[in-house]
């Protein structure tokens, strides 16, 4: 999973619910807080129970979803969607990338970010989805704190050199050159923040141990 997310919008998870998406997903970098701009709701807790489920009243044996059943920590973002989470939906099928746990993190305290459609909330095998504990600190402070004030500071993933930016309010995000899984220095100690006028950049992260 890493610093990856599905590319699939709101339209396409409506699609998925309700039947008409047979093509496999496909996922690309991005980076933690672009993530957590770009879910809907963004919670930490634990998985408790799984179930399959028939969303789409189907017969012919297409249409099932797992349906997970967690036990909420925290919320960090969609406290206008829903107050408190109680299941987790994602495709049975993992062609249609449907996120399953391995067995020795069944246990683990993850940090879920995913999509409302149809009343529910769903997660995709390309969602920003990792156990609590592998989080930095830099991350958790930007859960908190600095993400939600600086969605509009726009993140570009740079492949290959050379790499340009766009706008004023742009971060350059370089870490792919470095890491294959884009699990690096920006990702894990930086956010892209707004330096009081019309501009973004990368500022790190201190938390209180580090001030």
């Amino acid at each position: 999973m890493s610093f990856q997310w599905c590319v699939l919008f709101s339209s396409v998870l409506v699609a998925l619910l309700f039947g008409g998406l047979t093509e496999a997903c496909s996922c690309g970098p991005q980076h933690p807080q672009t993530a957590f701009c770009n879910a809907d709701v963004v919670i930490r807790g634990r998985i408790v129970g799984s179930e399959e489920v028939n969303l789409e009243n189907r017969t012919d044996g297409t249409g099932l979803w797992l349906r997970y059943e967690i036990k909420q920590t925290k919320m960090y973002k969609g406290f206008e969607s829903v107050s408190d989470v109680q299941y987790i939906y994602t495709p049975h099928d993992g062609g249609l990338c449907g996120f399953v746990p391995s067995d020795a993190t069944k246990q683990t305290e993850f940090l879920f970010s995913g999509m409302t459609a149809g009343g529910r909330l769903t997660v995709t095998v390309c969602s920003f989805i990792q156990p609590w504990s592998k989080l930095s600190p830099a991350q958790k402070k930007g859960l908190m704190h600095t993400y939600k004030h600086n969605c509009d500071c726009r993140i570009t993933a740079c492949n290959s050199v050379p790499c340009t930016l766009s706008t004023e309010a742009e971060c350059l995000w370089t870490d792919g050159l470095f890491s294959r899984d884009w699990d690096h220095v920006q990702a894990r100690q930086y956010a892209c923040v707004h330096q009081g006028d019309a501009t973004c950049s990368w500022a790190v992260q201190k938390t209180a141990r580090q001030a």
